[in-house]
């Protein structure tokens, strides 16, 4: 009698081992699910979005001067965010450019406003022919330079497949989002901006970002935007940069502001010609206005003939409603990083007028 009762106490503890066991791994997975899919949320400090100035950057090294000069922003220009960049077979993604940046430029406190580029010759080609490749000669035609893609995907027509774009978009945002799910390892400044393209109103030989006309445009912006918004309801959406105030330009934008697309923050460029006292803000705010528009408004590219112009014309144009101004140049008159490493003056407090 003793024994059998041995047995039957022994076959209990047996039991209860057995389901502390399972119960002990189902945690462990859950945990190790946990610490591969999420992590703490983050967000953009206060003093980054305070931050009113920026730069386009061509190359990742220049972020250390963006740092230095004590600028808040930076908008790779132009590639870094391509669908075809990103993923280059279809379901096959290399993210590896894109947390670059990113890794540099959260290391040095900046922020980024993405740039969307919706082309991948592999979903190109699916439905569209050489109609929609553009000249060898195009200022932004795809090509590496130090182990770096440049410009943006040849063929630039609307996606074909509009499920993959979807896919990409949604895996893109998530990465970089900043809610603590699927985000890229390591991130601390999230990317909660987003430009969808790039100037689409120009089509010349040299310069085309877009094969396409105004309600294509529109298409893609809302078909982006609502897929952004799906992954990151808390984005910010910017329509593409506008390339000036000119005549055509302005009937262009009329077309796509007549009550078909939803953004959160307006987007105007000043290349050196048309309004500098407000780098074009005044027109372009004029037009949001016309079409029912009150629209908080980024300058994503300010280009300038001379330093003297960059104090006062900055000025304004915050005073004008601007909220953001992101310079083209460190050194007025030459892109890219300064051989001898000195940028124009006047930018070295120009994000003091931030707070003013």
């Amino acid at each position: 009698m003793k024994k059998s009762k041995i047995i039957i106490i022994l076959i209990v503890i047996v039991i209860i081992a057995f389901v502390f066991f399972i119960l002990l791994k189902r945690n462990g997975n859950n945990d190790l699910n946990l610490n591969k899919n999420s992590s703490q949320p983050v967000s953009i400090s206060d003093s980054i979005e305070k931050n009113c100035i920026g730069f386009d950057i061509g190359m990742p090294e220049e972020i250390e001067m963006v740092s230095q000069i004590g600028w808040g922003w930076i908008r790779p220009n132009l590639g870094v965010f391509s669908w075809g960049y990103i993923e280059p077979e279809k379901n096959k993604f290399d993210f590896y450019m894109t947390d670059k940046y990113v890794q540099m430029a959260q290391k040095k406190n900046i922020a980024i406003l993405a740039t969307i580029f919706p082309y991948a010759d592999w979903d190109q080609q699916q439905c569209h022919g050489n109609e929609c490749v553009v000249s060898s000669q195009d200022i932004s035609y795809p090509e590496v330079k130090m182990d770096w893609k440049l410009g943006i995907p040849k063929s630039r027509c609307i996606p074909c497949n509009y499920d993959d774009y979807q896919n990409f978009i949604i895996k893109l945002v998530e990465r970089y989002d900043g809610d603590g799910v699927d985000d890229m390892p390591g991130l601390t400044i999230p990317i909660k901006y987003w430009e969808i393209l790039n100037e689409p109103e120009m089509h010349g030989v040299d310069m085309n970002f877009f094969k396409g006309n105004a309600d294509e445009y529109v298409e893609i912006f809302n078909k982006t935007r609502n897929f952004i918004k799906e992954a990151c309801p808390d984005c910010k959406i910017l329509h593409a940069g506008a390339a000036g105030v000119q005549d055509y330009m302005l009937a262009y934008w009329e077309k796509i502001f007549s009550g078909k697309i939803d953004f959160d923050i307006g987007n105007i460029h000043f290349i050196k010609r048309t309004d500098l006292s407000t780098l074009n803000v005044k027109d372009f705010k004029a037009l949001l206005q016309k079409n029912g528009l009150d629209k908080e408004i980024w300058v994503t590219e300010a280009e300038y003939e001379s330093e003297d112009e960059i104090p006062w014309s900055v000025r304004n144009a915050l005073n004008a409603g601007a909220s953001k101004i992101f310079f083209t140049q460190f050194k007025v008159g030459q892109f890219g990083l300064p051989l001898n490493g000195e940028y124009s003056s006047t930018l070295k407090d120009i994000s003091l007028e931030c707070g003013n």
